[in-house]
């Protein structure tokens, strides 16, 4: 069960959420606007609005053209130079050629017979061709 609505929690609930009741949260409208009636409520409201109003007309000056460029300048500065990229791109040329290096030699040991490698006319079922062939 829920407590009713006091005029402290009300103050609270216009300073936070402002003068205009259809902006506060869903569960405290209704019982707002049931006390909205009061006296006390109204000036509550009234003063709540019109901090809304000087809040709505308050405009935040540019800043100075000094800041902004103290700004910038203070700012770090990422590393672009052609070198620090250099540095990473031959790593990867050296990457690559290895990878190519290593691709090339497995393939030569695996279709090259050595050349001391006795050659084999027979198959697993013996001789096909026959004796003196």
């Amino acid at each position: 069960m829920r407590e009713p609505l006091t005029l402290a929690r009300f103050q609270e609930l216009a300073n936070v959420y402002g003068g205009v009741i259809a902006r506060w949260p869903e569960e405290h409208r209704d019982a707002a606007m049931a006390m909205a009636v009061q006296p006390a409520a109204r000036d509550v409201l009234a003063d709540a609005s019109a901090l809304d109003a000087e809040l709505d007309t308050w405009r935040v000056s540019p800043a100075a053209l000094s800041l902004r460029a103290r700004v910038i300048a203070d700012a770090p500065v990422p590393i672009r130079k052609i070198a620090a990229r250099a540095k990473l791109w031959w790593s990867g040329v050296g990457i690559a050629a290895a990878l190519a290096g290593a691709t090339a030699g497995t393939a030569a040991v695996a279709f090259v017979a050595p050349i001391d490698a006795p050659t084999d006319s027979g198959t697993s079922f013996g001789d096909v061709a026959g004796p003196g062939s």
